[in-house]
């Protein structure tokens, strides 16, 4: 389940990865990965990276053109695992609400398993691309997030147009509580190390945002719990069938 205009930049990185050395590219990544996250971006050079790596500098940069390439490549396998797993919470459970729910726990556990690296890489990356602070706009890192936010999007609608959600409802605006909540839970959580209450705490901001979206606030069965079972799961089918042949 993709949106080529979305995902565009994402395969571009990853793929073009794959069809490299593989053993090569994950030694010379996992050495920009630790580094960058101890010493900083500007702080670690590209020979240093290379020698823990253990190859030559003109090797890394057979693969990677640039530090900032080698930052983007990160970032974006990253966003690659969270898209990956939101795209498979779609697939199997159709109920909105649900979905918001397992989607919000996806975004902090993969988020919250090196918090502090993951942060130090995004504000590393927003220090070397300008465009970050002025034309955010068309810049890997704005691209990445399209890739991953386009699945809320995915969920939002479909439950439109399966009447669960409001027809009127601020797309744009959800969105922003969605991860805007979800962002601030996860460093909020990784500096009191409170972890263990992430359930409880996703379901606490999950919740207002549902009542505010959905239809039917009273979230009420209908008078045919079956037949409307029945006719999500249809649309949702005819849904994903559509998107496999796009």
């Amino acid at each position: 389940m993709t949106d080529t205009g979305r995902a565009t930049v994402t395969e571009s990185i990853v793929e073009r990865l794959r069809g490299r050395n593989e053993e090569r590219a994950e030694n010379i990544l996992r050495a920009a990965t630790e580094l960058f996250g101890e010493e900083g971006f500007h702080a670690v050079s590209t020979r240093k990276i290379a020698a823990a790596a253990g190859v030559s500098e003109g090797t890394l940069f057979n693969y990677f053109s640039s530090k900032n390439e080698l930052i983007s490549a990160i970032l974006a396998r990253i966003y690659e695992e969270l898209t990956e797993k939101a795209n498979g919470i779609l697939r199997s459970h159709f109920a909105t609400r649900e979905r918001l729910q397992l989607l919000a726990e996806n975004h902090i556990q993969v988020m919250s398993r090196d918090n502090a690296l993951f942060m130090r890489l995004i504000q590393s990356y927003m220090n070397v691309d300008i465009r970050g602070y002025t034309e955010i706009a068309g810049s890997v890192l704005h691209e990445l997030n399209l890739s991953y936010a386009w699945v809320f999007d995915f969920a939002v609608r479909e439950g439109m147009e399966r009447g669960e959600v409001r027809a009127d409802a601020n797309l744009p605006a959800l969105r922003d509580l969605f991860f805007g909540g979800l962002e601030y839970c996860n460093r909020s959580l990784f500096l009191h190390d409170a972890f263990a209450e992430m359930p409880g705490r996703v379901h606490s901001i999950v919740e207002p945002l549902w009542q505010s979206m959905c239809a039917d606030p009273a979230s009420s069965p209908p008078a045919d719990a079956m037949t409307r079972a029945c006719e999500r799961l249809e649309a949702a089918a005819e849904r994903l069938e559509q998107l496999a042949k796009s």
